[in-house]
């Protein structure tokens, strides 16, 4: 009898793992929204093997969203690079020092091109993050510059010169970076990239002034939820964990307060925005560090107001850019409400591609092996075959509204 039990106890446990790690779903190729007709899109498409193909994560893990998301939070990247840059700074109106590394190809571009990927990281991230690290070097290796933003107050060994740090869409940094790339090579060409919240970033930076769009090829969202309103307000629920995803994020901002407190949080700011520091440090979501510090020292009245004009979603209809969309049906930190946002676009902009994959997480993307992933992962392998077809597009005056002075 107590074999028997033994045996049920133990197939109930298999069954509980093969559950929890999704075994039963079966990897398939990644859903594609995009105008119905768009010429554009089909040759994109017929560039882009990678969309057509089955996206394999690890046997074991990877079906996961939260074992994805987890392993690229806490462990990065698989024999990650770290590629060696020049940082640059930038002194900004209010005093805040803004820095940026740059890395130049390791060989020249297949076309001949001069072409810089205009990066800008998730949330509190920097050049130093490992997956930042992977994707820069892997862009090297194809002939691409790659200029990456570090926010304000990400990097522990650059001190802040003015009383604040990052917002998630604050847009500023990022324009100047793109400015000192410009005049440092005039002749480049740029493709706008985004991670996660830098999606954010960088959508709403091109769409905020039609003309920045000049000097841009394409634009690369990758992770990002489109609305930061709505994203606050799911954060709230415990749905797929993500009122504990808020909590860990709210941590990681709350170091980087306690880190630079005399700057952020001393008396002076107190007086000038309102702002209790007791409170500040006891948030323990993203809503409520907005409404104790965030919104305060943005000047905004209500964190409403902060998070609907610090979104990309009121800005995305300007943009007339190709636009690479990527999320994951299982990421926890983006639920399917914000994804529909970026289909909604697709579905009605000619040069705007989503893709949306079963697996991956929230920037995990990890594929291939049992155990042990591949060192490059789906994302980084996806982003780079899209610039790829658009510099082929760019590169035969075949890319829209541009012309090239290649061919």
């Amino acid at each position: 009898m107590s074999a028997v039990l033994v045996s049920l106890g133990l197939f109930g446990v298999l069954c509980a793992i093969f559950r929890l790690l999704h075994l039963s779903i079966y990897a398939g190729e990644p859903k594609l929204v995009y105008k119905e007709g768009s010429q554009f899109i089909k040759s994109i498409l017929d560039l882009c093997l990678i969309f057509k193909e089955v996206y394999l994560p690890p046997l074991i893990w990877g079906k996961s969203g939260h074992l994805q998301t987890f392993i690229y939070a806490k462990l990065g990247r698989v024999q990650s690079p770290y590629p060696k840059g020049e940082r640059c700074s930038v002194l900004m109106p209010d005093g805040a020092t803004m820095t940026y590394d740059v890395f130049e190809p390791h060989k020249a571009h297949s076309s001949n091109g001069d072409y810089t990927m205009v990066l800008c990281p998730g949330i509190a991230n920097s050049s130093e993050t490992s997956y930042i690290c992977t994707f820069v070097h892997y862009a090297q290796e194809r002939g691409y510059r790659v200029a990456v933003l570090n926010h304000l107050g990400a990097l522990s060994s650059t001190p802040l010169t003015s009383s604040r740090m990052f917002t998630y869409g604050g847009t500023e940094e990022y324009g100047a970076m793109v400015e000192e790339v410009m005049r440092t090579y005039p002749d480049t060409k740029l493709l706008g990239v985004g991670f996660s919240m830098g999606g954010n970033v960088v959508v709403k930076y091109v769409g905020e002034d039609n003309s920045r769009q000049e000097d841009f090829l394409c634009v690369m969202s990758l992770c990002q939820g489109y609305d930061a309103e709505q994203a606050i307000e799911l954060a709230k629920d415990w749905v797929h964990l993500r009122r504990m995803y808020g909590y860990v994020m709210t941590s990681n901002q709350k170091k980087m307060l306690r880190r630079h407190y005399d700057m952020l949080l001393g008396k002076d700011v107190q007086e000038k925005y309102d702002i209790d520091p007791e409170q500040v440090l006891a948030s323990t979501s993203l809503y409520e560090l907005d409404e104790a510090y965030s919104r305060r020292r943005a000047g905004f009245k209500s964190v409403e107001e902060y998070h609907r004009t610090h979104s990309c979603r009121g800005y995305m209809d300007q943009i007339t850019l190709p636009m690479f969309l990527l999320n994951a049906e299982d990421d926890p930190l983006v639920p399917p409400p914000l994804v529909d946002i970026g289909k909604e676009y697709a579905k009605s902009h000619p040069y705007s591609l989503l893709v949306e994959t079963r697996h991956g997480g929230h920037l995990g993307f990890f594929e291939s092996g049992i155990l042990t992933p591949d060192p490059i992962t789906w994302l980084d392998r996806s982003a780079l075959q899209y610039a790829e077809a658009i510099v082929t597009l760019y590169s035969t005056n075949k890319l829209p509204h541009i012309k090239s002075k290649l061919a």
